[in-house]
């Protein structure tokens, strides 16, 4: 189970959670190498905490894309908004060297694009960002400073074993509420400034409360919400998938393998439908 704490320190929202259990789900289902589960993990821990701040009820999907040069090319996360996330990576083996004992995730990420997609009833929102650094976390914090105007600070962590098993992951977000001054800005950084790594702070068996203390003892308690990593694809929604792609495509397929296999590319489920469904697919919805 993953959880995620809020609270209040003067004009600041620190947010906490560990994620291990999600970001070991993930890496377990796209079969990550060291660099790229550090990578996957970090970007689903940051989502699961900067989603917090967006609490428009409004919004029906976030979703958070790396699109970079690097040799994973691709990270996307998205969340439903009821507390479930999900993640895809392209390339989940890029091939890498460790350095000093620290493994290269800024390398396999490589510079490109933060995509961040708010999904509401009959529009969408985008904010486009550089990354940066392909270390994750600035990358986000970067973003949501010059696309939303939001002074912040964020920690990630994931903990990756010799044997490439997730020991630990989890993160700190900070975020500035309207109207703060410059003075409690500089109090903030000089607080990040000196906080230990994550993995070491958890290393330490700390939980979420433990974390925000981390930053201040002086905080308030806002809420806690449980977290799921739970893919949310459905026969229904790979039937409109299969209804977006033209017709003549689909049927040229049908022609050479008498089948049509769709994967879902968060959860690796697998979805069959043989000729006779897929005609019955377009009686119903295209030719009706």
């Amino acid at each position: 189970m993953v959880k995620r704490v809020r609270a209040r320190y003067k004009s600041f929202i620190i947010v906490s959670s560990i994620t291990t259990d999600a970001v070991k789900l993930a890496c377990e289902i796209h079969k990550t190498n060291p660099p790229a589960s550090a990578a996957l993990g970090r970007a689903l821990t940051g989502l699961i905490l900067i989603s917090s701040a967006f609490s428009d009820s409004k919004i029906k999907k976030i979703v958070m894309q790396f699109l970079t040069e690097g040799e994973i090319s691709e990270i996307t996360i998205e969340t439903n908004m009821k507390n479930q996330f999900r993640a895809f990576i392209r390339n989940p083996n890029p091939s890498y060297k460790i350095v000093n004992n620290k493994l290269p995730v800024g390398e396999v990420v490589g510079k490109g694009l933060i995509y961040f997609y708010r999904f509401f009833e009959e529009e969408v929102y985008q904010s486009i960002s550089e990354v940066r650094s392909g270390e994750i976390a600035e990358d986000i914090a970067y973003f949501l400073y010059n696309s939303e105007q939001v002074p912040c600070a964020i920690s990630l962590g994931v903990l990756v074993e010799k044997d490439g098993s997730i020991k630990n992951a989890g993160g700190l977000f900070v975020y500035a509420k309207p109207g703060i001054s410059e003075d409690e800005i500089l109090e903030m950084e000089n607080k990040f400034k000196y906080l230990m790594p994550i993995t070491k702070l958890m290393e330490a068996n700390l939980d979420e409360y433990d974390l925000i203390s981390t930053i201040t003892r002086s905080w308030q308690f806002i809420d806690e919400t449980d977290i799921k990593y739970e893919c949310w694809c459905s026969i229904e929604s790979v039937r409109k998938a299969i209804l977006s792609i033209p017709k003549e495509e689909v049927m040229n397929e049908l022609n050479k393998n008498f089948s049509i296999e769709v994967i879902c590319r968060y959860c690796k489920k697998t979805y069959l439908f043989n000729k006779s469904q897929i005609l019955e697919l377009y009686s119903k919805f295209l030719d009706a």
